[in-house]
């Protein structure tokens, strides 16, 4: 049963819930405006008064942020010991649903070229924490083997291990992963080869599909250089955290919440893994330090899903599939999609090379090759 009132807002309905908290439509009683409205999940006990109010500190810093594909956030509260946002209320389809083959609507016109990229900052643009917004839940999978709405569901946060088939014989925790190098772990079987291209493929590559895909690729890299240009990093980065409205505008949503919810050891305990598995840079998987070219690397699993309708690793188990991403190399994109555009291909595979350095380094540089 959702509560009735959050501070100053009056919940009309659930939109969603996830591992980070429950996302509501909510009506601002001052201003009589619909916001979203997310209700952060301390994970237990609720946060004692002076965790509360540091941790709505932190998020306040996100009202300062100004950028038209990053959601707005308006204000930072606690309710009986709960960290609350209230944010810009978007209508529209995850990145996944908006380029899903089976659900576009491929005949609204074509996007038109993006301008060059320009960073929208401001002279009092030096602070630096994180962010966030919503988490979606998806539909189950049925899996066909191409990408459409039931091929394959976003994958649930990290702090979901069910979300893996034979995950519960997994010794560790439900609510959290600790951090462990998977290349120690007992050995598996190899996985299979990924299976060959369907002729559903072909719908994959139409051109307005493609004119869609390379529009928002570009949006999302703005979105990124803008906040890693305030020091800010994403850490979990997918399709469900991408939302796309009527105009084909792109919001990037929830940036930087796994860093507040993991940095604060009333929410989170010390060492556990915070992301979504199948986005997670080694560097990630591994408990390194973090910078933008881990989101990079993300944007790069997204890149490739959605031009072969296939994760770049796939497993059942965390550890084989943290194996995979740390001593693996993913099938050759254009073995998958044989008539893929060859320079979105590339580009998704330099995103998703193991070392940083060897990535783009910059949102700006993946912007300029995916405008080649």
């Amino acid at each position: 049963m959702p509560p009735k009132a959050i501070g100053p807002y009056r919940v009309l309905e659930t939109l969603g819930s996830g591992g980070a908290g429950t996302v509501y439509r909510a009506l601002d009683r001052r201003s009589n405006d619909e916001v979203a409205l997310k209700l952060l999940s301390t994970g237990g006990p609720s946060l004692d008064d002076r965790a509360a109010r540091r941790l709505a500190r932190e998020f306040e810093t996100l009202a300062d942020l100004s950028h038209p594909n990053v959601v707005k956030v308006f204000e930072a509260g606690v309710h009986a010991g709960q960290p609350y946002l209230a944010m810009e209320l978007i209508e529209g389809l995850t990145l996944r649903h908006y380029l899903d083959v089976s659900f576009n609507d491929l005949h609204t016109p074509t996007p038109s070229s993006r301008f060059p990229l320009t960073l929208r900052r401001t002279a009092d643009d030096d602070f630096g924490s994180a962010d966030g917004p919503d988490d979606d839940a998806d539909d189950a999978s049925e899996d066909d083997g191409t990408f459409d709405l039931n091929a394959f569901a976003e994958e649930a946060p990290s702090e979901d291990l069910a979300s893996f088939h034979g995950a519960g014989d997994d010794d560790s925790a439900s609510d959290g992963m600790p951090v462990v190098d998977p290349r120690r772990a007992a050995p598996r079987a190899p996985q299979p080869p990924a299976r060959p291209a369907t002729p559903k493929m072909a719908d994959l590559n139409r051109p307005e599909r493609m004119g869609k895909l390379k529009d928002a690729m570009l949006q999302v890299c703005e979105a990124l250089a803008y906040i890693h240009g305030h020091g800010l990093v994403h850490r979990d980065l997918k399709p469900s955290n991408i939302m796309v409205d009527d105009d084909r505008q792109v919001r990037l949503m929830d940036f930087g919440l796994a860093k507040f919810l993991a940095d604060d050891a009333g929410i989170t305990a010390d060492g556990k893994l915070v992301g979504t598995y199948r986005y997670m840079a080694p560097e990630q998987i591994l408990g390194e330090p973090l910078d933008g070219r881990s989101d990079l690397y993300s944007l790069g699993v997204i890149l490739y899903e959605l031009m072969s309708g296939r994760p770049p690793f796939d497993a059942k188990t965390p550890h084989e599939l943290w194996r995979q991403v740390l001593e693996t190399e993913p099938p050759p994109l254009l073995a998958l999609n044989l008539h893929g555009d060859p320079q979105l291909a590339r580009v998704a595979h330099r995103l998703i090379r193991k070392e940083p350095d060897d990535r783009f380094q910059t949102a700006e540089e993946v912007y300029e090759a995916l405008s080649e």
